[in-house]
């Protein structure tokens, strides 16, 4: 079979895509449209050209294409990459005609990235031509020349979102770009789809950004929470290799589609787990901790992007950190395909209900490239990224106008070190104590009844951690407070709340009002 050719299909641009608008209609409807391009559509597609190892919903039957002469055989869709064999180039470009017709008409302003390479199946190892071919797509995401077209040539009304020529206007009787139309219209499709998946119990999953708990007078913040699977390009490529001969390309496939169908499933899972909990946690007057509202039987938690490994969610920012603990934990309990758990990094911006979401999520992504740095330091031998899993988070109550680096350089670093003991490891480890465990531990410390009529003490604490471990002696001494939280190994950290260069005890005063637990309930 000489004559066969491997298609890649990708996106690119997808950030300001999907959360360049602070209307949550346009940014869900944006994800799912995405999620059609390189899925949905492409599994119509492939049915309309021909024989194929799917049907129309993306479900595989036992069909290959080496012996069953398919028009195109879907190798697997995951981490953003959709892969598949067509019988010739012809086919391949005919396909890529149909889908990318298809994304410019329903899906104005997503940017595809194809590229296709003949492939021999007796001559040559496919895990080696897909490895080279995902390359390319990269090689080319990186030197894509920016499209500059030409809007309008007539008077024009613009978009009241986007700036862009209007088509027309939508149901709040605002003017609407092509862009904004398609992802209103895809909307109320990912909505319906999205209810259908989620253990909902009666409740409703919110549609709009006020709808997240908001307490008027309370409290305003949304959490942004962006995860992504560590070391993944690494297993994908740990696949291939155990496959590098032609003989092989079978075995491959079988591999390769079956990591990325049990990354998805694991994530999904992971998802409804973290429904069913926070429902559990839902009390009798319709409050979850006994704080957040569950106003109109709006759930104030939900997905926007759902790509496997690459999940980002919303939530009321009081359940943003007890929420993406519990989803972490859900999506490392169990194996992938390959034999090992998924470890995970994860960012988590709370932010203003009405702060620039572009921005939000650009603060979430910084937070995950700390916490992901974070692993690498601590992924010594044994040890390597794919193990740990880890957080880091900051609350913006001010707004953000620096990066994070700026932010924690001038907010959380003093002469004595480093105010903040985040990034956090999700599993606590005998030789450190930056975890999850430990930073709880501090939490339900402050809330115990020892410190409960001294609130204001608590708050007052900061400024004394701030000048070092000397100046907490004395605060502590002076106003007869009890110890601090100790940390096992240290117990000089009960007098100054320092260990070396990190502040104990900062990132827990600084989350009291930014973590109710999920538990109690019904």
């Amino acid at each position: 079979m000489p004559g066969l050719t491997v298609t890649v299909v990708d996106t690119t641009g997808i950030q300001n895509y999907i959360f360049g608008s602070n209307v949550l209609k346009h940014n869900v409807g944006a994800s799912y449209l995405i999620s059609c391009a390189t899925q949905d559509w492409v599994h119509e597609e492939l049915v309309a050209l021909g024989s194929t190892n799917i049907d129309h919903k993306g479900h595989f039957n036992s069909k290959t294409i080496e012996k069953d002469s398919l028009t195109s055989e879907l190798v697997y869709a995951g981490g953003g990459n959709t892969v598949i064999l067509f019988q010739s180039q012809d086919i391949a470009r005919d396909f890529t005609r149909r889908l990318t017709r298809r994304v410019l008409t329903q899906a104005p302003r997503l940017q595809l990235v194809v590229c296709h390479t003949e492939f021999d199946w007796e001559a040559e190892a496919l895990s080696q031509v897909v490895q080279a071919v995902l390359e390319k797509v990269s090689q080319k995401k990186r030197n894509l020349t920016v499209s500059t077209p030409l809007l309008s040539l007539s008077v024009t009304a613009d978009c009241q979102y986007t700036g862009l020529p209007a088509v027309g206007k939508n149901k709040d009787d605002k003017r609407i770009s092509a862009e904004i139309q398609a992802k209103e219209i895809a909307f109320e499709t990912a909505h319906s789809t999205l209810t259908q998946l989620l253990p909902l119990n009666g409740y409703e999953i919110p549609k709009d950004f006020d709808d997240f708990g908001r307490t008027r007078g309370e409290s305003s913040y949304i959490g942004v929470i962006h995860t992504d699977g560590n070391g993944m390009g690494k297993r994908v490529a740990a696949i291939a290799n155990r496959y590098p001969c032609p003989a092989d390309n079978r075995s491959y496939i079988q591999d390769i589609r079956a990591f990325s169908q049990s990354v998805k499933q694991v994530a999904q899972d992971a998802l409804v787990a973290t429904y069913r909990q926070l429902i559990r946690s839902i009390d009798p007057e319709d409050k979850i901790g006994g704080v957040v509202p569950v106003r109109g039987g709006k759930l104030p938690l939900r997905p926007i992007v759902m790509g496997g490994d690459d999940v980002t969610f919303i939530c009321d920012g009081r359940l943003a950190l007890t929420l993406t603990e519990f989803y972490l934990r859900q999506v490392t309990a169990r194996p992938l395909a390959d034999g090992k758990p998924l470890s995970v990094r994860a960012g988590i911006a709370v932010v203003k209900s009405h702060f620039p979401f572009a921005r939000a999520y650009a603060l979430a992504e910084d937070l995950t490239r700390s916490a992901k740095e974070y692993i690498k330091e601590r992924a010594a031998p044994p040890f390597n990224e794919q193990d740990l899993s880890a957080m880091d988070w900051h609350f913006a109550v001010s707004g953000v106008t620096l990066n994070l680096q700026q932010i924690r350089q001038r907010e959380y670093t003093v002469p004595g070190g480093q105010l903040t003991m985040r990034p956090l490891r999700l599993v606590s480890s005998s030789n450190d104590w930056r975890s999850w465990e430990t930073f709880t531990t501090i939490i339900n410390d402050f809330r115990s009844d020892k410190w409960s009529e001294r609130r204001n003490k608590i708050i007052a604490l900061r400024d004394a951690l701030r000048k070092g471990e000397e100046a907490v002696r004395a605060f502590l001494q002076v106003h007869a407070l009890p110890d601090l939280p100790v940390i096992p190994g240290n117990p000089d950290s009960a007098k100054t709340g320092w260990v070396g260069k990190r502040c104990v005890c900062f990132d827990a005063i600084e989350a009291l009002e930014f973590f109710v637990p999920l538990e109690g309930g019904r």
